[in-house]
C-alpha cells in the first residue's frame, strides 16, 4: 500500500531517486529552483512524468556538458527536471519547470484544459538523443528514465498505466492522454520517437519507445511493496525488542522500511522478522531527529513518519 504524497519535498524526491538506484549528479540549486507541484486551484500537484527526447543531433557522452549548459539557461528555469545523457545523468529541478510546454488536457491526472498546466503536473525528464530513430537511446538512458519514474511513482503513489507518457500524449492526445488531441498548439509530432503521425492515436502494442513501453519498463523497476498497510503498535513494537521476539508489529516495521528503501535487505517470513533496530535508527537520522534520540525504540515522531499516523 502506497501513502500518495502529490507535494514531495526535494529532499524526499532525492532520496527516491537514490533508493532506485538512479544514478546521478546534481547541479547547484536544484533543490530551490522548481515551482511548488500544484494545480490551478492551489491543489497539491505532482500527479504525473512526461518523457522526451532534446532532438540534439550530436547527443553523445563527449559533448553533455554543452547539453546541459543549455538545459539550465535556455530559460529563467531549466529546460526539465532531470537530463539524462548517454552516460550521465543530471537533476536539475525537484519543483516544477519547463519542459511540456502546451498541451493537455489530462482530466485524470489534474491537468483540466488546453495550455500550460501540465508544467505544474508533471515531472520531466528530457533524453540526450536525436530523436530521430529506435536505437539511438542507449540501455543507460533507458534504466534511468525508467528507475526515475518508477521512484516517483511509489513516492506519489501514481497509477503506472495511467500517470507515465510522452510528450506526443500531452500534445497529440494518445495512450489515454488528452482525450481531445491533438491540441490546438500541436507543433512537432512524433516526439520521443512515439509512433508515426499516420499511425494516431498510438498502438497499445509496448513498442519503443511509445508510453506503453515506459509503462511496461517503469513497472519493471518498482519495488514489491511489503507492509500490509496496518499500523503496528508501538507497544507492540517495544515488547518485539525488548523481549527479542518475532511479531506482527516488528515484521509491520521492517515491512515499511523496506518499501521505503531504508531496509536494504527484504524482511523475513511474518513470524520470524524481529524489531529491525539497526534499520529504525538509520531511518530516524534520514528524518532529522536528535542524533541523542536515535536509539531505534518506536516513538511518535517515528511512526508520524514512517506509517503516516500514530498507534500508541
Amino acid at each position: 500500500m502506497q501513502m500518495a504524497n502529490l507535494n514531495p519535498t526535494p529532499a524526499q524526491v532525492r532520496q527516491a531517486l537514490l533508493d532506485h538506484g538512479v544514478i546521478m549528479d546534481v547541479y547547484a540549486g536544484w533543490d530551490t529552483v522548481g515551482r511548488p507541484w500544484q494545480g490551478p486551484d492551489g491543489s497539491p500537484g505532482l500527479t504525473g512524468g512526461v518523457i522526451h527526447h532534446t532532438a540534439n543531433p550530436n547527443a553523445s557522452s563527449a559533448n553533455y556538458n554543452n547539453i546541459l549548459g543549455w538545459a539550465v539557461t535556455a530559460y529563467d528555469k531549466p529546460v526539465c527536471n532531470m537530463l539524462i545523457g548517454k552516460d550521465r545523468a543530471t537533476l536539475l529541478a525537484a519543483g516544477s519547470v519547463y519542459h511540456c510546454g502546451l498541451g493537455g488536457p489530462v482530466p485524470a491526472l489534474g491537468v483540466s484544459q488546453h495550455g500550460f498546466q501540465g508544467q505544474t503536473r508533471f515531472f520531466g525528464i528530457e533524453i540526450d538523443d536525436p530523436g530521430v530513430k529506435v536505437g539511438t537511446i542507449n540501455e543507460f538512458q533507458i534504466d534511468m528514465t525508467a528507475r526515475t519514474m518508477a521512484a516517483l511513482a511509489e513516492l506519489c503513489g501514481w497509477d503506472v498505466s495511467k500517470s507515465i507518457g510522452t510528450h506526443k500524449c500531452y500534445t497529440d492526445g494518445c495512450h489515454g492522454w488528452n482525450p481531445n488531441g491533438p491540441s490546438p498548439s500541436v507543433g512537432r509530432k512524433n516526439d520521443t520517437i512515439d509512433g508515426a503521425w499516420k499511425e494516431y492515436p498510438g498502438s497499445s502494442t509496448p513498442s519503443p519507445y511509445n508510453a506503453p513501453y515506459w509503462r511496461n519498463q517503469v513497472k519493471l523497476r518498482m519495488k514489491p511493496v511489503m507492509w500490509d498497510g496496518t499500523i503496528p503498535s508501538r507497544t507492540a513494537a517495544l515488547k518485539a525488542y525488548t523481549d527479542g521476539i518475532a511479531n506482527k508489529a516488528a515484521w509491520r516495521v521492517a515491512c515499511r522500511l523496506y518499501d521505503v528503501g531504508v531496509l536494504k535487505i527484504k524482511p523475513l517470513a511474518l513470524g520470524t522478522q524481529k524489531y529491525p533496530i539497526k534499520a529504525v535508527q538509520r531511518y530516524q537520522a534520514q528524518i532529522g531527529i536528535n542524533p541523542d534520540r536515535q536509539d531505534g525504540l518506536p516513538n511518535k515522531t517515528t511512526w508520524i513518519k514512517l506509517f503516516g499516523a500514530d498507534k500508541p
